[in-house]
């Protein structure tokens, strides 16, 4: 859990869309459908990773620790 909603609300849909491309791969793992799925998936997974780095950059919470 991520004290600032905005993280949490971006980790709830990775979550989500994890799933989704998870009953894609049980289906057919080399379907368009589930490449397209992790895809989708792999994107919001960066821009995840971005709101995080942005939240420790200019959030005062995290600064003067050590990384």
């Amino acid at each position: 859990m991520y004290r600032e909603p905005h993280l949490q609300k971006k980790s709830d849909e990775c979550r989500d869309l994890w799933w989704v491309w998870k009953k894609f791969w049980d289906i057919d793992a080399y379907s368009d459908e589930t490449k397209e799925a992790r895809k989708i998936w792999s994107d919001s997974v960066y821009e995840f990773g971005e709101m995080i780095r942005e939240e420790v950059k200019t959030n005062s919470r995290y600064q003067g620790i050590r990384m």
